[in-house]
């Protein structure tokens, strides 16, 4: 009876096993495999997500730039970034940051530019809003040829056109200027 009993669990087990085999075999035949919905751009190098990128002059950094993202163009000196942050230093250790929605840095030109709900913040509490705004490297200098708005504490400020000089804190607007003052001291 022993041997019976013994028998029928080991005919049992293996059967067992035999059908798993099978049902597993057969199940992985018929699934469908997931599809994948990406598209290579042969015109992207490289892609980054979550980048942070820095600009060095006689070993201080001049400026960083961080971004959601990152897309180097295969075929020219482009680099094309999303959701920016950037800081630029002066030499007197005065800094400024600008946001924006999305970017470019072009190193052989030496030029980062920036669009979309652009704002720069300076250090003394000035705040500066724009649609675009292009950065020149070498020359530490910023520009828009578009509408501008300046607010401080002290005075809000508007007008078309804009330059900046990073080192001295200069700026000016160039055209169809309308200011505010809330300080009689300026």
């Amino acid at each position: 009876m022993n041997r019976k009993i013994r028998a029928a669990l080991s005919a049992f087990i293996v059967l067992s096993v035999v059908g798993l085999i099978a049902l597993v075999s057969i199940h992985y035949k018929t699934r469908e495999l997931p599809r994948e919905d990406f598209v290579e751009d042969e015109r992207v190098q490289v892609s980054i997500d979550r980048i942070h990128y820095s600009g060095t002059k006689d070993g201080r950094v001049e400026w960083e730039l961080d971004a959601r993202s990152a897309s180097r163009s295969r075929d020219e000196d482009l680099t094309l970034f999303e959701d920016v942050r950037a800081t630029f230093y002066a030499g007197d250790g005065s800094s400024y940051t600008l946001t924006a929605r999305e970017g470019s840095l072009r190193e052989l030109s030496g030029e980062i530019g920036v669009s979309g709900d652009v704002v720069i913040e300076s250090g003394e509490g000035y705040v500066l809003r724009t649609d675009s705004l292009k950065y020149l490297i070498n020359e530490k200098e910023v520009s828009t040829p578009d509408r501008v708005t300046v607010a401080s504490e002290r005075l809000d400020l508007e007008g078309t056109g804009f330059t900046g000089l990073i080192e001295s804190g200069e700026f000016r607007l160039l055209r169809d200027v309308k200011a505010v003052f809330r300080d009689s001291r300026i």
